[in-house]
């Protein structure tokens, strides 16, 4: 018994350093291919949960949307992106907040428009009680 009890606490803090161990590109590297997925996906839930209540987005036309606009857009098929592909990214971490800035490139359509290509963009979360939240978001197209 004792000799169980002892291999499961090791057990236990080595699956514990090792998560604690993943770096702030790699954490937030998921959180952005899972806004990618849920984008393509057009799943309104996921966004709600990724995206914090007061999210707002500047697209790369320039036009600002709210969480609930953007959601809307995605899901009703408005905005229609077929494909993402997160690039490099470079994390600033500052506690309980922290800058991406990187590059994307997708394939898709804000209405008839075709907005394909390759973006810079910077996003900026924030934790509460342990999850992570995307509080705003700036993309800007690379000609």
């Amino acid at each position: 018994m004792k000799v169980t009890l002892a291999l499961a606490l090791t057990l236990l803090i080595f699956v514990s350093l090792a998560a604690a161990q993943a770096t702030p590109e790699k954490l937030f590297r998921d959180l952005e291919n899972q806004i990618a997925h849920a984008v393509i996906a057009k799943d309104a839930a996921q966004l709600n949960k990724l995206y914090a209540s007061d999210y707002v987005s500047v697209g790369g036309t320039g036009q600002i949307w709210s969480r609930a606009e953007i959601v809307e857009a995605c899901v009703s098929g408005r905005r229609a992106i077929r494909d993402a592909q997160i690039e490099k990214i470079t994390v600033r971490q500052y506690g309980d907040n922290a800058i991406v800035v990187g590059f994307f490139t997708m394939s898709g359509k804000d209405g008839d428009k075709d907005i394909s290509g390759r973006y810079a963009f910077t996003r900026v979360y924030k934790r509460d009680f342990g999850e992570w939240h995307a509080l705003s978001f700036q993309a800007t197209p690379v000609k």
